[in-house]
């Protein structure tokens, strides 16, 4: 016999299995989304390091710079999807 667990949805009243809850709570799209979003914040990252460790960490550390960076970063990373 299997048992299943039911909570009650506040907003509309019906009630929810343990498998509609973890619907709810994966967030679908906006999760998959989230992922590619921290893949390439990630891969910026990666590639400002470079940069910063050459350019920025021996010359005043300057945070007008480090944006400057971070922006060119961004820009090798979209030139390095074109191919």
């Amino acid at each position: 016999m299997i048992l299943k667990m039911w909570k009650k949805d506040t907003k509309t009243g019906t009630k929810l299995t343990e498998l509609d809850i973890e619907a709810k709570l994966s967030g679908g799209a906006v999760f998959e989304r989230g992922v590619k979003e921290s893949k390439r914040n990630k891969a910026v990252r990666r590639i400002a390091q470079r940069l910063t460790d050459k350019h920025w960490l021996n010359t005043g550390q300057s945070v007008t710079q480090l944006h400057r960076i971070y922006r060119i970063a961004e820009y090798l990373l979209k030139r390095q999807n074109r191919r």
